[in-house]
């Protein structure tokens, strides 16, 4: 493609995603606060911008996955933001920020140059493979600017609405579900370990049966069973879409029944200590709770296979 691109964030999703793009030999503009972030792009051939505004000056189309509501707000609006920047024609949004701070970048950059929401859906495995989903939402003549730089990034791209927000509601139903798999398939994992059952043996009939889920076709057997308790997303990310899933809810008039208590027992994990860990430990912080320390578990199952 001819278009020059650039790529504000290269953190856990960020970088993977802003690989895709150097791996298609574009021309490559990176920025983010870590310099040790950019040394791997800039040795791969990319530009390196001290600023989003250098990036907007070089780009014609920008992406950016950012960690805060702060940082999203200086990268698109701020003093040296996208919206000062003289080459950019389109801007990226694949953070999950929610439909109100989606909405005041929408409007803060009205008339200034094309924007799209766009948050992504697959973790960082997917985004290293090329097998992203993004939804998108934005007005049809910047979406079909921006779609070849897009089909870079995802495989699978739903441009679902010409309303910059609502791909961020579909994506906080996504990821509503992904956490009511993963908390449901825990505490039966650990009402099974408690009881008794070998874990491997029942993900093994769950995963042919109508319980499965990505939860368990997966994360289990990669993190659990591995025993390594990582797959790339932290606790924080999940109470924090919990959260804005929560606000939306209120703001549409929606009762929620299953979403209050996802949050209450994310919460409580994180209070106590697990915050800043990986989601997979939620499986252990149920285990303590009903009296059985599942690392230590999986660790001996795992000693025990090896003696056979």
């Amino acid at each position: 493609m001819n278009d020059k691109i650039g790529f504000i964030g290269l953190g856990m999703m960020g970088a993977p995603i802003a690989e895709r793009f150097l791996l298609e030999g574009v021309d490559l503009t990176v920025c983010d606060l870590n310099a040790a972030s950019v040394e791997p792009f800039r040795a791969g051939g990319a530009a390196v911008a001290k600023t989003p505004r250098e990036v907007a000056d070089r780009a014609d189309i920008v992406f950016s996955c950012l960690p805060t509501t702060d940082a999203v707000l200086a990268v698109a609006l701020g003093q040296d933001g996208i919206k000062h920047g003289k080459a950019v024609q389109v801007y990226v949004e694949t953070s999950t920020i929610g439909v109100s701070l989606t909405e005041q970048v929408a409007r803060g950059l009205s008339g200034i140059t094309g924007f799209l929401d766009a948050p992504v859906s697959g973790g960082p495995p997917a985004a290293r493979a090329g097998r992203l989903t993004t939804m998108v939402s934005g007005p049809n003549h910047v979406f079909a600017r921006a779609e070849p730089a897009l089909r870079i990034m995802a495989k699978n791209v739903f441009h679902i609405s010409q309303t910059p927000g609502e791909a961020q509601l579909a994506k906080l139903i996504n990821n509503h579900l992904s956490a009511a798999h993963r908390l449901a398939t825990f505490e039966g994992l650990v009402l099974a370990l408690k009881g008794g059952l070998d874990i491997k043996t029942l993900i093994d009939i769950v995963n042919v049966s109508s319980g499965r889920s990505y939860t368990t076709t997966d994360k289990v057997p990669q993190a659990i069973l591995s025993g390594s308790f990582t797959f790339n997303t932290h606790l924080g990310i999940s109470i924090k879409d919990q959260s804005l899933l929560r606000q939306e809810a209120e703001r549409l008039g929606v009762p929620l029944w299953v979403a209050p208590g996802l949050l209450s027992a994310l919460q409580e994990a994180a209070e106590a200590g697990y915050l800043d860990k990986d989601s997979m430990y939620m499986i252990q912080f149920m285990g303590e709770q009903a009296g059985i320390d599942v690392q230590a578990m999986m660790a001996a199952k795992r000693k025990e296979e090896d003696k056979l």
